[in-house]
């Protein structure tokens, strides 16, 4: 059993200093055209020592292509920096790590790489996981020289999220700590952090999704992101990802509402195949002052509805059905191979993941 973290991780809205102290001669910045053009760069930009000269490139869209990951490369090249810094949410970091992964696979050189969230939900700033979008499928990436060497977690840069970003990233959080918390590969290590995290969320999430201006809830929300991102990048991930990977790849849906959508099928699914998960899940949901397991179940989908998140894909309006049910086996194949797989607490096969994918429709 191993466990590291590797960001260096800095709180709080003066960490922007952070880009300083590393006496760069040039910062190459990715970004979406949000962050742009809200000014949110600019918060960044205007603390910069005046001797560091920078490129942006903004123009990462949600689920980065791996055509976008080629601009990117083809930017960075031509910038030549000795910094990167991701600002953004999961799709900036993500498309950033896979830029970065590409590069070193080419040329065998690492940079230093910053990552800056400005959502509360992937903890990608601190994993080395990445997710790129290659046709109809998502492909996962893992490789520790995709991990940032600082996290910089600034709550402000989160506060203009509307509501029901919020709550599709904060279930994201929530199903990373429980899949963490459930997988093989579990440790004290990981679940201390996995509790801490499932806990916060249930408690915090929701007042944050009522009033987005409480930044100290934003930072808490930031803070446990990052350490469920630090919980499943040691212990790993599981089906209720996997799925997600293949039904936003085949729908393009919100990765987080997926998750959200997903995760009472799956818990349910692991915890009766699985005496180990139906344990920890239960022990988990009496320290919670549950009764077990159904009862966490009872709270996530409770959440859900205060979230307007369905109990069904088809409650999204987004899916035909038709087209649902022709690509089961396609996404189920998909799922079963997903890097996320091997580490889900219980044992699947093609039967039971095509049989979760119907239920969840």
């Amino acid at each position: 059993m191993t466990f590291s973290v590797k960001p260096t991780i800095n709180v709080g809205d003066d960490s922007i200093k952070i880009l300083n102290s590393l006496n760069p001669n040039k910062i190459f910045f990715v970004t979406d055209p949000f962050v742009v053009e809200s000014k949110m760069i600019d918060q960044v930009t205007k603390f910069l020592d005046k001797n560091i000269s920078y490129d942006i490139f903004s123009n990462i869209q949600p689920d980065p292509s791996q055509e976008l990951v080629e601009e990117g490369k083809k930017a960075l090249k031509n910038s030549n920096p000795d910094l990167i810094c991701a600002i953004g949410g999961g799709s900036a970091i993500d498309a950033t790590k896979a830029i970065i992964y590409d590069i070193y696979k080419e040329e065998k050189v690492k940079k230093i790489f910053v990552a800056i969230p400005t959502t509360a939900g992937t903890g990608s700033e601190s994993t080395n996981f990445a997710v790129v979008t290659v046709g109809n499928d998502k492909k996962v990436l893992i490789d520790d020289i995709m991990l940032p060497d600082y996290a910089l977690l600034i709550p402000k840069f989160t506060k203009t999220v509307p509501n029901f970003i919020t709550a599709d990233t904060g279930m994201d959080v929530l199903t990373h700590a429980i899949e963490a918390y459930s997988s093989k590969n579990a440790s004290i290590y990981t679940d201390t952090f996995a509790e801490t995290c499932i806990k916060t969320v249930f408690e915090i999430l929701p007042k944050v999704y009522d009033d987005g201006d409480r930044l100290k809830l934003r930072e808490k929300m930031l803070e446990v992101s990052n350490m469920a991102g630090i919980a499943f990048n040691n212990a790993g991930l599981g089906i209720n990802h996997s799925l997600a990977h293949t039904i936003g790849g085949t729908f393009h849906i919100s990765h987080g509402r997926l998750n959200a959508i997903l995760l009472p099928y799956v818990i349910e699914y692991n915890c009766e195949n699985s005496e180990e998960a139906r344990k920890k899940l239960d022990d988990l949901a009496q320290k919670l002052n549950h009764r077990d397991y159904t009862c966490l179940i009872k709270v996530i989908k409770e959440m859900n509805k205060k979230f307007n998140i369905p109990e069904k894909l088809s409650g999204l309006g987004k899916i035909d059905e038709k087209a649902y049910q022709d690509s089961i086996e396609k996404m189920t194949l998909t799922a079963l191979n997903d890097r996320c797989t091997p580490t889900n607490p219980a044992l699947v096969t093609k039967f039971d993941l095509a049989n979760i994918l119907r239920d969840a429709f």
